[in-house]
């Protein structure tokens, strides 16, 4: 079928279409565009009927190329006129009318609908009252094409007012999702340091540096902020915030590197994240965990890090904060490369159609950390105790497979005995933990056996039984990977937990 540009009234009265009408259907005679936003590759609503009764609202997610109007039309021009005109359109296009409201959509229809447009809801946020006008309003829907890859067109139109007509018009049109986007080098990780590979065809950067060199920005980003920090830790989220907004994490130490990019604002989160989730699975990455829009719920980085001296990390420039209807995705990935381990994270949000699109990338490359030292002190007990509520109890040693404490283990009882006996007034939960080998049942009967162990040792040494409550977790809290050996003798630990 060919594609028509059409005048809206007669032929005699055709105007020249301003060069950002849709080449689909011109503009209305005398109208003015109050409002335009084009988006690739974005998520739109088709309604599937009017709200009558207060019934349920309910939609058809389409994905393509979205292009909106509003337009303001003064003078001596009905609505019922321009919605005429409009399904003279429809008509001339030889479309099929799918949805036609005459003041009679429901009062919740456009509300409804309107907070549905992730990708330009401010731009229609002022249409979003037109069913529950005290005024005439009408709302037409029609599809164009063949079925396996319609174009939609939706117009909104109210009388406004004085002698002034609001009309909004999105029109849907199908679109292929582009990939290879991004790239990754994963021989770039080597004993020792190299340059990163030559970036081609980005934007001039704001922050030095340059891209870490496992993982290429997304094509045409710029680099906005760069911070690179060799020893630090670091929270990776595995879960969405539960019901005491407590983020289910893991907590890493390690080299740092926190990337901040701004992809141009015609780009699509959606298409930006499809290109990090394949580039990701085709190098062979486990996906750990990954949320998009609703799914992530409310604030998901500010209560991922609440606590922490870096609560602020991503503000000013990616916002801790998100709401849970947030144009907003993540996902956390790992990897051992050259035997490394290497875990991250990709976030990408788009605040409104007028900001360009932010991009985080949070990588941390595991340190070697020495898990058996023999003495630990009372400054980091209490350091950490002040800090968290808990403590790893470092330098205590076990047999294989078994609750027996190693004679190595004294030097470190004597200072969690000191540290207990200056701190008389406070009560502590004995918590053992496992790594992941065996079955969940002994790693729970082992983890509590350990803890058991641990609680005797320091009543022997004077302190009252009352104060300790031992318990163990098993595997069901690490906090590391299990994956490698270097995980999971972390994760072998007892600590103790401020009751």
């Amino acid at each position: 079928m060919h594609y028509l540009i059409l005048s809206l009234l007669f032929v005699t009265s055709f105007s020249l279409l301003a060069k950002s009408d849709h080449p689909l259907v011109s503009d209305y005679p005398g109208a003015s565009i109050y409002h335009h936003a084009v988006s690739n590759y974005t998520d739109v609503v088709i309604p599937q009927h009017k709200v009558t009764n207060d019934k349920a609202f309910s939609g058809v997610t389409v994905t393509g190329k979205q292009t909106g109007h509003i337009y303001r039309i003064q003078g001596e021009h009905s609505a019922l006129h321009i919605a005429e005109n409009y399904l003279d359109v429809v008509k001339r296009l030889n479309a099929k009318l799918l949805l036609l409201c005459r003041s009679d959509c429901g009062r919740s229809f456009s509300t409804k609908l309107i907070h549905e447009l992730h990708w330009s809801s401010s731009i229609f946020g002022n249409l979003s009252d037109f069913s529950s006008f005290d005024k005439e309003h009408y709302y037409i829907l029609a599809q164009l094409g063949p079925d396996d890859a319609p174009t939609y067109l939706q117009w909104f139109i109210k009388q406004a007012s004085g002698d002034t007509v609001e009309l909004g018009q999105i029109i849907t049109e199908p679109q292929q999702l582009q990939l290879g986007l991004v790239k990754v080098f994963e021989d770039a990780i080597t004993p020792e340091p190299m340059p990163s590979p030559a970036a081609t065809s980005l934007g001039p950067d704001q922050a030095k540096g340059g891209d870490h060199p496992l993982i290429s920005r997304y094509s045409g980003a710029k680099l906005t902020h760069s911070k690179v920090t060799e020893h630090t830790e670091v929270r990776l989220a595995t879960g969405i915030a539960d019901e005491h907004r407590q983020v289910p994490q893991l907590v890493l130490a390690g080299k740092s590197t926190l990337l901040h990019y701004e992809a141009s604002k015609d780009q699509s989160t959606l298409q930006i994240f499809r290109n990090y989730q394949q580039a990701l699975e085709n190098a062979g990455f486990k996906l750990i965990f990954s949320c998009e829009h609703q799914a992530c719920g409310d604030n998901q980085l500010a209560l991922l890090w609440q606590g922490s001296p870096e609560r602020n990390r991503f503000k000013g420039y990616l916002t801790n904060s998100n709401s849970a209807r947030d144009d907003y995705r993540m996902l956390t990935a790992y990897k051992t490369v050259h035997e490394q381990d290497i875990y991250l994270s990709v976030a990408v949000k788009k605040h409104n159609e007028y900001s360009n699109v932010d991009i985080a990338h949070d990588i941390i490359e595991l340190s070697t950390i020495q898990t058996n030292r023999v003495s630990i002190d009372t400054a980091y007990l209490q350091n950490e105790l002040s800090r968290s509520g808990k403590v790893v109890l470092h330098g205590l040693h076990f047999a294989s497979d078994s609750a027996t404490l190693l004679p190595e283990s004294a030097d470190s009882l004597k200072v969690i005995a000191a540290y207990l006996t200056q701190h008389a007034e406070q009560a502590f939960y004995v918590v053992g933990h496992t790594d992941n080998s065996g079955s969940h049942s002994h790693n729970i009967q082992l983890s509590k056996a350990r803890a058991d162990s641990i609680l005797q040792a320091l009543v022997k040494q004077g302190i009252k039984a009352d104060r300790l409550l031992a318990e163990g977790v098993g595997a069901m809290s690490p906090q590391q990977h299990n994956g490698n050996a270097g995980g999971k003798a972390i994760n072998r630990r007892v600590e103790l937990v401020l009751r």
